[in-house]
């Protein structure tokens, strides 16, 4: 690591200064003061490598006690707040968690015996066991929604800090921005790329969603005067199909998630006659951003790439077989996940494939000047009203269903031309009871966007196997 790339230390004295100068817009529970959240955290017992999962909604309950497990030695997990419990119960199970932190804790729900304050939230506390894969410095996250809903990558601190620099940098991010985080803090992009980057920054953040909306996100960019936000591509779109106002002209814009089409580019720039905008790419398992354009710099010939690798990044190709010679994207960077957890080993994919380096599972193309761009993706996920969704997850939930065989997911159009899909399911023994059962598992595993919008039960021929 070059000294331009010091990091700065992640300790109490740092963190509790970053979070006196946040703001947070809107509370779902009354903002405990940092020491007595850590308090209350140390208080449960608690060793250096015990997994932690976080299921708190945007705010600074979230990110306060976030930090206070990464500097007790904690394992912290990032979880949607609305998760149903039958499923945190089985990720904690899974990834071998020894707490649970949520706004409200129903302590059987999560077969513990009761609950802990921390903070003005709570904790349930689950059986100890044996020995913890993990060790301090570790930090889990949920992968990028194509290896299953128990799964997570654990990456180093000191990795994701890094990567948050290098892209801090790339998007000019400095102590004088100030941040608007509007994005779920439990997805990799907008907690490192956001609340981390304004951590080794030294910039003021200020908390917003969701759920988004276009005239709050206006009014918040003014009132605060954010300098810096990030959005997702679904989002962006919300944003274009309303006149923009002043707020929206200035400042910098940084897209991620998923991707823009030229065109789009193209509309948001003219939007943005004042503004920087930059496209980014990156994936979880690769801690997480892997490179930026700056679009506003860029002629639009180069609209429809991600830009360049980060410094530190290497980017590169196997199995060129298109046209134009495109083929897997393959990383290489210190910042890369050091291991996956919870994963069914039955599947056939294969994450790390040499020393730091990942195979991201995204076909693409790099142009001579070594701009990367996207043309697919080789795993099975769906983008459903701009979230990202596991087809694997859903046949993991169909087969907790006794009697399941089998479980095929199929994309469909729904009357409004947004993608959904719909769920073929073959079981042992069909009955009026079956889809019932069927939709009961998913509505208790799956958030509300992976469910499918059709289910159709058909019954097991002689050959049917269980999955």
């Amino acid at each position: 690591m070059t000294a331009t790339e010091r990091l700065p230390p992640l300790e109490e004295e740092r963190v509790s200064a970053f979070l006196a100068q946040a703001t947070d817009l809107y509370p779902a529970v009354s903002a405990a003061g940092f020491a007595d959240i850590r308090d209350d955290l140390a208080r449960l017992g608690l060793t250096p490598g015990d997994a932690v999962l976080v299921c708190l909604p945007n705010g600074l309950p979230m990110v306060g006690t976030y930090f206070a497990a990464l500097l007790q030695g904690l394992v912290p997990l990032a979880v949607a707040p609305s998760t149903p419990a039958a499923r945190v119960r089985a990720l904690a199970e899974r990834l071998q968690a020894r707490a649970v932190v949520a706004t409200r804790v129903e302590p059987a729900r999560y077969g513990a015996r009761r609950s802990y304050p921390v903070g003005n939230c709570h904790a349930a506390v689950l059986d100890a066991r044996e020995s913890t894969p993990y060790r301090a410095g570790d930090v889990l996250l949920l992968t990028s929604g194509t290896r299953g809903m128990f799964t997570a990558c654990v990456h180093r601190v000191e990795s994701l800090l890094r990567n948050a620099q290098r892209h801090s940098a790339s998007v000019r991010l400095s102590g004088r921005d100030v941040v608007l985080v509007t994005l779920p803090l439990y997805y990799s992009y907008a907690l490192v790329a956001q609340v981390f980057a304004a951590y080794v920054r030294s910039a003021p953040v200020v908390i917003s969603g969701p759920p988004f909306s276009p005239a709050a996100y206006h009014q918040t960019v003014e009132r605060h005067a954010v300098t810096h936000s990030s959005l997702t591509p679904s989002i962006v779109r919300q944003l274009l199909a309303r006149p923009a106002p002043h707020a929206l002209r200035a400042g910098v814009l940084t897209v991620g998630g998923d991707r823009l089409a030229p065109e789009e580019v193209g509309a948001l720039l003219a939007a943005r006659p004042d503004g920087e905008l930059y496209l980014t790419y990156g994936l979880t398992e690769a801690g997480p951003r892997v490179s930026t354009l700056a679009a506003h710099d860029e002629p639009a010939v180069r609209h429809a790439s991600v830009g360049l690798p980060l410094p530190g990044v290497r980017a590169f190709l196997r199995g060129g077989t298109g046209s134009d010679g495109s083929g897997e994207l393959l990383v290489e960077s210190d910042t890369v996940l050091v291991g996956r957890i919870g994963e069914d080993r039955s599947a056939d994919s294969q994450v790390l494939v040499g020393p730091n380096v990942i195979a991201t599972g995204d076909v693409f193309h790099i142009d001579d000047d070594g701009y990367l761009y996207f043309r697919r993706r080789l795993s099975d996920f769906l983008m459903v009203r701009g979230e990202k969704v596991s087809l694997n997850s859903v046949r993991q939930a169909a087969h907790t269903v006794p009697g399941v065989v089998h479980c095929a997911p199929r994309p469909a159009v729904a009357d409004d031309g947004s993608i959904v899909f719909d769920v073929d399911v073959t079981v042992r023994r069909p009955g009026s009871d079956a889809e019932q059962a069927v939709r009961q598992a998913l509505t208790t595993l799956l958030m509300p966007w992976e469910r499918p919008r059709r289910i159709r039960v058909h019954a097991a021929g002689p050959d049917a196997f269980r999955k």
